[in-house]
């Protein structure tokens, strides 16, 4: 089944810059896009208080084994959230599930996907979307998120190397991991397209 999203909000165009503006007011996340000065892609992160947060390009959450188009949240085992597929030094920045961990991790973009499925490979999507909160609780870590941008599975699968997997056998296991990876530049290699035309 394909699943396609739409920005809510305002969106702006200034003629002189040519700046596409999305805002999804309610949601905490507004992107931003300027032709004219060079292909960035900047997103800011804003929260219940109105303060603004600049996204991280250089790490990436990936979260496999949840599927991000029934709700906007999702609990996971904490046996399984990041526990694996890490490097040492990543798992020591961010884990520990302070409140300034949890603040750096909301600041990083993130793939959420169902494990992969070889028979419905082609249709099977996940989505780029942004987390808004995270919450330990006794049964797991509850992860809130804004979904931004579905991405094909064909995509991820194509990629992985690019995206710090060492094989494709990780799109297959449920985890939560972080990746040491700008992955807005790896979707826009691979040739996503994150902005209408307007």
């Amino acid at each position: 089944m394909e699943h396609k999203i739409t920005t809510t909000g305002n969106t702006a165009i200034s003629p002189a810059t040519s700046t596409r503006t999305f805002n999804n007011y309610g949601k905490g996340v507004q992107v931003c896009h300027a032709d004219s000065f060079s292909p960035t892609v900047n997103v800011v992160l804003t929260s219940g208080g109105g303060q603004q947060t600049t996204l991280s390009s250089q790490y990436f959450n990936l979260i496999v084994g949840y599927n991000p188009f029934e709700k906007d949240h999702i609990l996971i085992d904490k046996t399984r959230a990041l526990t694996e597929y890490m490097s040492e030094d990543i798992r020591e920045k961010f884990s520990g599930w302070t409140d300034a961990k949890i603040e750096e991790i909301k600041k990083l973009p993130a793939i959420i996907t169902m494990e992969r499925n070889t028979a419905d490979g082609d249709k099977q999507q996940g989505v780029l979307a942004f987390i808004t909160d995270i919450r330990e609780q006794k049964n797991g870590i509850n992860i809130h998120f804004q979904r931004y941008y579905p991405v094909p599975m064909n995509v991820l699968q194509g990629h992985f190397h690019e995206l710090g997997m060492s094989s494709e056998w990780e799109l297959n296991r449920t985890h939560w991991t972080i990746k040491d990876i700008n992955l807005l530049e790896v979707l826009q290699d691979a040739g996503l397209q994150f902005f209408p035309s307007l």
